[in-house]
This record gives C-alpha cells, sequence and structure tokens, in this order.
C-alpha cells in the first residue's frame, strides 16, 4: 500500500507538469510551456513589464473537421488579474499551433488560461487551464524557488538561458549569495555554472547578502551552453557544501506522456500494466537523478566542465 500510494503520488507530480490540457468536448487545449520576453517598446514604464508568451495548440475534438477556430484567451495570475492576450505578440506556427502573448509585470505568476471561442458559433463554452504550482526545493536553511524561464538566445554554435528563480533564507545568520552558487545540469550530467553577466543578455544574478527570514527574487543566466544541452536540474551549491536542487526538464511531461510499455522477452505473454509501466518509468527517472545528483554532491569529484495595458 506505501508503494501504491508513492505511485499515485508521482502520477500526481506528472500530471502537475507541462504538457498542461483541458477542453469543453468540442476543443481541446495544450499547453506546451511558457517563457517571457522583454517588452521592447518605448513605454518609460517598460522595463517593469514582460511578454509572457504560451506556446500552445488549439484543435477541434473531431478531428475531420478543419475549419480554422477562432478564440479569445484570457491569463489569470496569483492576485486573480487578468490580461487578454495582444495580437502583436500572437504567431501563429502551424494550423492550430501558435505562440500567444500577454503582456504583464515582470514577476506575474500565471494561474490560469482561459479560452473564449465566443467568435466561434461551433467552438462550445468558454473553459480554463490551471497552470502548475511552482517548483521549488529546501533544506530547511534555504528555500529555492523556480519560476521559470525568462528568455533564451540560440546561435549557431552556443546557447543562453535566463531563469527566474527566488531565494528565501530561513536561518539566523545573513546568507552570502552570488552566481557562482548556481549550476545548471543538462541531460548528459555535464554541469555549467552562472555568471553575474553575459554580454549577449544583460545582467543576471547580483553577488548580495541575504537576510534571515529575507526573500529575494533575480533573474539567472547561463551563457555557453551548447546547442544541443536541454536543461535538466537547477542546483544551488549552499555555503556548507550541501545543495538543493530542482528538476526543471522541459521535456519530461512529453517523455512521460509518449512513453509506450515496452516487451519484456521473458515475460513470456504476461501483458504490461499501465501501472507497472509507470513503475518502471519512475525507477528509470529515479536513477537517472541520483546519478546526476551523485555527482552534484560529490565537491571532490564535480561533473565535467565548468489588467491590461
Amino acid at each position: 500500500m506505501k508503494w501504491l500510494a508513492l505511485v499515485l503520488m508521482l502520477i500526481i507530480g506528472l500530471a502537475q507538469g507541462y504538457p498542461l490540457q483541458g477542453g469543453n468536448g468540442v476543443l481541446n487545449c495544450t499547453i506546451y510551456g511558457a517563457f517571457k520576453d522583454p517588452w521592447a517598446t518605448g513605454n518609460l514604464d517598460a522595463s517593469k513589464y514582460a511578454v509572457l508568451n504560451l506556446d500552445f495548440s488549439l484543435l477541434r475534438a473531431d478531428a475531420s473537421n478543419s475549419t480554422p477556430i477562432k478564440a479569445d484567451y484570457r491569463l489569470t495570475d496569483g492576485n486573480d488579474k487578468v490580461f487578454q492576450n495582444r495580437p502583436e505578440y500572437t504567431r501563429d506556427l502551424q494550423a492550430g499551433r501558435s505562440l500567444i502573448g500577454f503582456v504583464v509585470p515582470k514577476e506575474t505568476i500565471a494561474k490560469t488560461l482561459t479560452v473564449i471561442p465566443s467568435a466561434d458559433s461551433t467552438g462550445g463554452r468558454q473553459f480554463f487551464i490551471p497552470f502548475s504550482e511552482l517548483a521549488n526545493s529546501s533544506n530547511g536553511k534555504v528555500t529555492l524557488v523556480y519560476y521559470g524561464v525568462l528568455g533564451s538566445q540560440s546561435a549557431s554554435n552556443r546557447k543562453t538561458i535566463e531563469f527566474d528563480v527566488g531565494l528565501h533564507n530561513n536561518g539566523t545568520s545573513k546568507l552570502p549569495l552570488s552566481a557562482g552558487n548556481f549550476s545548471l545540469i543538462d541531460q548528459w550530467g555535464w554541469r555549467y555554472k552562472s555568471k553575474e553577466s553575459d554580454r549577449y543578455n544583460g545582467q543576471g544574478f547580483a553577488s548580495r547578502s541575504l537576510d534571515p527570514n529575507g526573500t529575494l527574487r533575480s533573474p539567472l543566466v547561463f551563457a555557453s551552453l551548447s546547442p544541443l544541452s536541454r536543461p535538466v536540474e537547477l542546483v544551488y551549491d549552499y555555503s556548507n557544501a550541501s545543495s538543493i536542487s530542482i528538476e526543471i526538464d522541459p521535456e519530461a511531461g512529453l517523455q512521460s506522456i509518449a512513453a509506450q510499455p515496452q516487451q519484456c522477452n521473458e515475460c513470456g505473454q504476461a501483458e504490461e500494466t499501465p501501472l507497472s509501466s509507470l513503475a518502471g518509468s519512475i525507477k528509470a527517472s529515479k536513477a537517472r537523478l541520483a546519478k546526476v545528483k551523485g555527482e552534484t554532491a560529490d565537491s571532490s569529484n564535480p561533473p565535467k566542465g565548468v489588467d491590461e495595458l
């Protein structure tokens, strides 16, 4: 029973990651991810805002009906403030797949996306999709919060990623912090260290001290990544050589949904159940994370590499 409870808890955890899905019986919507871009305008308050982009698809449940779907979108944040999508930041990628943008305060945390097919007489009723809870991890003294991706830049030979992170000092003394406290680990276990600034991406995490019971939120820049590297784990190295990590693999949810049961040559005709298949996936995921975390924890043998507006 304890094992079953653990499996059920992990099922819930997997369901909270991307992709997020919802619908009304007529339309099906999938949110594949979200990221923020600078709000590059001449507005005097432009530096206080960002464009929150959602990568999503909106398709009819009846696949034989290829009529274009007309819908509006509303983003609700954690304070129940509502933002309308901005047409100038909307881009159709393919039929049914789009990027839609919302101009929001930089610190905005998305709560729900409401899809309103009022302009489509065959689109059915409006519906909403809730966003996942914020990923966080703590060692008792420090809590690390991952808000998501602020932006990224790719070239033929390098990639830069900027994250939005928060820290809370649960201790009783000041906590010295710098960009060097943070590492990013890719799918092969290769570690990249953060830098305070990057000539391609501006300012990152500035050195400072965090007061007891203090909280901060800051951009975190990782530069000169291989274009093939996929961020898997964000690590904060604590001052006493312990560490905190958060799994941030943007493809983890897609992989868990796409996974198919594998046949076992030694199992005869026994049919693999969804629960046993999930258990195997969980075991494999734990093995991968254990390997990465083992490399991270061993400081003597570090991983390779260094509303509306």
